[in-house]
């Protein structure tokens, strides 16, 4: 049995930063990377479903970027996987989805900026990652349809809600990145969230705090 599969989206990115231009993998792959560097022993399947190209340009001096991007050029065939945690990247703009409901273990997904997910999909998921900017509609609407948890983040801390029960964690003004736009910070935010899921149990206000903390230690560290 893997520790967690990922299923959903790949893509080739080409980053422009300033005068460098470099050719890199990004959605799943963000994941992937993030994971074995908190956990090196951790088992982690792939399962390409859809495999795109970004065009990314990084404009430093106004912390801000800007991207173009084909998420589904390419469609592979689901590879099934036995696994504690089941990962879907970008549920809202994945090409298929007869295979969620046969998927074992806990499931989480995360949302891209792009098409309204499909809400009738989210009863199957336990944990749904949405950025602040990507959010579409109420916070309410996605926590009546989701199985479990909706975790609304952004740079500055998350709002959690089941629907019955909701927090909001606030990172520490002192620890705020400021001016900073970083390329995969939702993935890297999942997948720390994730691992602390997986390899220490617990309550899941400590995840959030986890989450926020080590992204943001890992985002200082890149820039």
């Amino acid at each position: 049995m893997k520790d967690i599969a990922l299923y959903g989206h790949l893509t080739i990115d080409t980053i422009t930063d300033g005068d460098i231009e470099k050719k890199t993998l990004g959605s799943m792959a963000n994941v992937w990377k993030a994971l074995l560097e908190l956990d090196a022993t951790l088992d982690v399947g792939l399962s390409p479903i859809d495999v795109g190209q970004a065009l990314i340009y990084i404009d430093k001096p106004a912390a801000q970027r800007y991207s173009k991007v084909n998420l589904s050029l390419v469609q592979h065939q689901v590879k099934m996987m036995s696994s504690k945690v089941s990962h879907l990247i970008y549920l809202n703009e994945l090409t298929r989805h007869d295979f969620i409901p046969a998927l074992d273990g806990i499931i989480t997904a995360d949302i891209c900026p792009g098409k309204p997910v499909n809400k009738d999909l989210l009863k199957y998921v336990d944990y749904l990652f949405i950025s602040d900017e990507d959010i579409q509609g109420s916070l309410s609407e996605y926590t009546d349809a989701t199985k479990g948890w909706v975790i609304l983040h952004s740079a500055s801390g998350s709002v959690v809600s089941n629907g019955e029960d909701e927090f909001f964690y606030k990172l520490p003004e002192d620890l705020m990145l400021k001016g900073v736009n970083v390329l995969g910070a939702g993935d890297i935010f999942a997948s720390c969230f994730l691992y602390k899921l997986l390899r220490e149990g617990g309550d899941i206000r400590t995840w959030i705090e986890f989450a926020h903390l080590t992204t943001t230690q890992i985002l200082k560290n890149s820039i």
